[in-house]
């Protein structure tokens, strides 16, 4: 009851501190607005400057008119000169004594530049470094012609692609958002629906190292935001896609996409259908007392898949917007392997024993995501408020059966086994979210609130027969069930301020309250959690000069458990071998400290990382059964320091290349039924990626792209070396309407994940190759109005969807 009192007194006192800062927020600075238009024609000019500069200072404050001419600027009292330009030329000079509200009326000037259509584009460079983030500004690179999104995000500086996982370089995965909003998707789900994207529509990435209090706290890494451009007024264009890839299987896919804006009215809408089969090697061992157990695994899987993506925005009035965005995402996966675990004597080197197997799985993870927004313009001095309603139900059908025999060399004897484990799950969230910017004299506000309702339900039947002396043809099937519900409320506020030219801070606070039940009627299973906490970042920034600056940045993150990993149920690979979740979970929390600094195109970060009560899926072996079971428990604590360095190269319009080196130290230690000892090591990886225009024209490009790890440590697992070279070939013809693309991924085959631990006193190894190495031929064709100008609408659901792994 204590707990529940405190938690509400929190709640209120945050309540209060949002609406104190509503309040607080209404005493601005002095106004100056006024009127620009033309001498002669007695009609506005838009997109001129309007600047005010500061007679002591020299302090420059700034704006642009509207399409009507107006402009509005704002300011502290003092003495200053005001200033029309348009295209450069200086229209109107005058000194004005800022004391109260000024209104300079209407501006007549003389423009000598007659044009039907004006675009005021200062070109931005291809890496920005803003307080809380890095933008790649993908329309100014080489890359904007990469094909999709997915190959983009392989050179955005500070990621790493691999095996279809997105992560941050010495970090963890990242949240993915495609303009402010998260894609609730699975690993392989979000790598297809990322392909699906063509990069031509990608105005830039921002990648988000330390999220910021407006964003969940959820996650022990960053996240990775792609804006999408959007058609101009008044125009459309369209585009066809396709390829041809092969692995070890044929695979392919066929999609496009359409953009349309006319009058308040605008529609973006792309949709994609892939097909092939997908193959992966797996070999697993475990050095048991009484013999090595090596398990080889590998599984084809047959898919079909198809997402599609539709996002429609009305412009309500000048000042507010309405829009909505649907979702969609299913893919049907036909599993099969056959797995041989021969048992061999250390002695003689000669199989023992063995077993074999016949399996298939089943399952069709589909997703379908609605999110309504509005953004309203309260005032024309940058007050905003933006509202989303997100639902989104996320289903998965998995049937998993498996039989096979066990067969002891001398004397001859045989054993049978059979299963089958069928978990339908169904996941439903809705969410709430509000967001307010408020930019004031003494700082620029944020604030607002969410909240989200997830709710996980599985229906489980399940059978296992272990080792019997017949085969198995009676399966008595068992019934099982799982629920899991969670609520979380929460509240933020942040404030950002420039102090003179070269110093700027940014602070922020969110407070999450979270309420979660798992339960099973079966398994007479009800836990409940219920913890209120407080999530600090921090964001200082020091430009020394022009073209070096330094930062540091701090937040505290949370990793809720996916809903995969709670659920309690039990599949068995073999009588050996099964995988569980744990409906026990409890959250981990991570504190991360960046310190950065950037020298034109060069960047240093060192970065500082504390992780407590981490969960992860560990192997957990029995020597005296040579049971392994795989489960999930909350049992490293890790503090990793690390340097990272990024050199992005563009002086040569023929050549560009990103290149990346990290290397951390690692400190983990294990909290298992059995002490484990402490694991520490390096970690380092480098990656160069290359971008060479073959021709005057700039048709032909030719990409070389490399990356390589080092051994190194991962929890409670050693790492071993893998790296990758890939190579490219594109052409653009048809006045580079069409695209074509030859690449080359993983040449040599040297990207597979190799491992090696001790839990338990037994030693296990394993190698997974995700069928990295492909051949593929890619062919684009866009068409209609090209022209393209980029909207960023933000949107709701920044929680953690990625959750419903499968």
């Amino acid at each position: 009851m204590k707990k529940r009192v405190t938690m509400k007194k929190k709640m209120h006192f945050t309540i209060f501190l949002c609406l104190f800062l509503v309040g607080f927020t209404a005493y601005g600075q002095l106004e100056v607005k006024g009127k620009v238009i033309d001498q002669e024609t007695q009609k506005p000019i838009d997109f001129a400057e309007v600047i005010l500069t500061n007679t002591k200072t020299q302090k420059i404050i700034g704006a642009i008119t509207t399409i009507e001419g107006n402009f509005l600027l704002k300011a502290a009292a003092g003495d200053y000169k005001f200033q029309v330009i348009f295209l450069g030329n200086s229209l109107y000079a005058k000194d004005i004594s800022l004391t109260k509200n000024m209104d300079l009326g209407t501006i007549s000037v003389t423009n000598s530049e007659e044009l039907d259509a004006v675009t005021v584009e200062a070109k931005k460079k291809v890496i920005e470094r803003k307080i809380d983030r890095v933008v790649f500004n993908v329309e100014n690179s080489t890359q904007a012609s990469q094909g999709d999104v997915y190959e983009l995000l392989k050179v955005a500086p500070g990621l790493r692609v691999q095996n279809n996982s997105i992560g941050m370089i010495g970090k963890a995965q990242v949240s993915v958002m495609i303009n402010d909003k998260i894609l609730q998707l699975t690993n392989d789900e979000l790598a297809n629906f990322l392909k699906s994207i063509a990069s031509e529509d990608v105005q830039s990435i921002e990648v988000i190292t330390t999220p910021p209090a407006k964003y969940e706290a959820s996650g022990n890494s960053g996240l990775v935001n792609i804006i999408l451009k959007k058609a101009k007024k008044d125009s459309w264009n369209a585009q066809l896609r396709s390829y041809y890839r092969q692995q070890r299987y044929a695979n392919s896919s066929f999609g496009g996409n359409f953009n349309y804006n006319k009058n308040k009215f605008s529609v973006a809408a792309s949709a994609n259908y892939r097909q092939g089969d997908y193959y992966q090697e797996q070999d697993d061992s475990a050095f048991f007392p009484d013999g090595l157990w090596q398990t080889i695994s590998p599984f084809r899987s047959k898919t079909d898949g198809l997402n599609a993506r539709i996002d429609v925005n009305y412009q309500i009035s000048s000042k507010w917007s309405m829009g909505a965005q649907y979702l969609y995402n299913r893919t049907d996966y036909n599993v099969t392997d056959a797995p041989f675990t021969p048992i061999f004597d250390y002695n003689t080197g000669e199989i023992t024993r063995s077993l074999l197997s016949e399996g298939r799985m089943d399952l069709t993870p589909e997703v379908h995501s609605l999110n309504y927004n509005n953004e309203i313009e309260l005032d024309t001095l940058g007050r905003n408020i933006s509202i989303n309603l997100d639902y989104f139900t996320y289903g998965n059908p998995d049937t998993k059966t498996y039989n096979g025999v066990s067969t002891v060399l001398e004397p001859f004897s045989e054993q049978f086994y059979r299963g089958v484990n069928i978990n339908d799950q169904a996941i439903q969230n809705f969410s709430a979210k509000v967001d307010v910017q408020v930019p004031t004299k003494w700082a620029n506000v944020d604030f607002g609130g969410k909240f989200t309702k997830s709710t996980s339900d599985n229906d489980i039947f399940f059978f296992n027969s272990g080792l019997v002396d017949a085969p198995v043809t009676n399966l008595p099937i068992s019934q099982n069930d799982f629920e899991y519900d969670e609520d979380i409320q929460a509240l933020y506020a942040s404030a950002s301020k420039d102090f003179g030219k070269k110093w700027s801070l940014k602070v922020g606070l969110r407070l999450e309250a979270t309420q979660t039940n798992s339960s099973s009627n079966n398994l007479g299973l009800n836990v409940d959690n219920d913890y209120t906490k407080l999530f600090p970042t921090l964001y200082l920034s020091y430009n020394a000069t022009e073209n070096s600056n330094f930062s540091l940045n701090y937040s505290k993150r949370i990793q809720r458990p996916g809903f995969f990993s709670l659920n309690p149920n039990i599949y068995f690979l073999n009588p050996f071998q099964s995988i569980e979740g744990n409906a026990f979970l409890q959250p981990s929390f991570v504190d991360n400290i960046q310190i950065s600094h950037s020298y034109k195109s060069f960047t240093t970060n060192l970065f500082y990382t504390i992780e407590n009560e981490t969960f992860a899926q560990v192997p957990l072996p029995q020597s005296d059964t040579n049971v392994i079971r795989f489960t999930n428990e909350n049992y490293v604590d890790t503090q990793r320091f690390g340097i990272y360095e990024n050199f992005y190269f563009d002086k040569y319009s023929w050549w560009s290349s990103n290149n990346n080196f990290v290397v951390n130290y690692t400190i983990s230690k294990f909290d298992l039924e059995q002490a484990e000892e402490d694991q520490k090591g390096f970690n380092a990886t480098f990656s160069t990626y290359n971008d060479f225009t073959l021709n005057s024209d700039k048709t032909l490009f030719f990409g070389l792209n490399y990356w390589y790890a080092f051994p190194g440590v991962n929890g409670i697992f050693d790492t071993k070396t893998a790296s990758a070279l890939s190579l490219s070939f594109q052409y653009l013809l048809l006045n580079k309407d069409m695209n074509i693309t030859l690449r080359a991924n993983d040449i040599f085959k040297t990207s597979a994940d190799r491992t090696e631990t001790v839990i338990n006193n037994v030693l296990q190894t394993a190698r997974y190759y995700y069928d990295a190495r492909y051949l593929q031929l890619s062919v684009s064709y866009k068409f209609g109005n090209k022209d393209i100008s980029a909207k960023r609408h933000r949107t709701g659901n920044q929680d953690e969807r990625g959750r419903i792994q499968n």
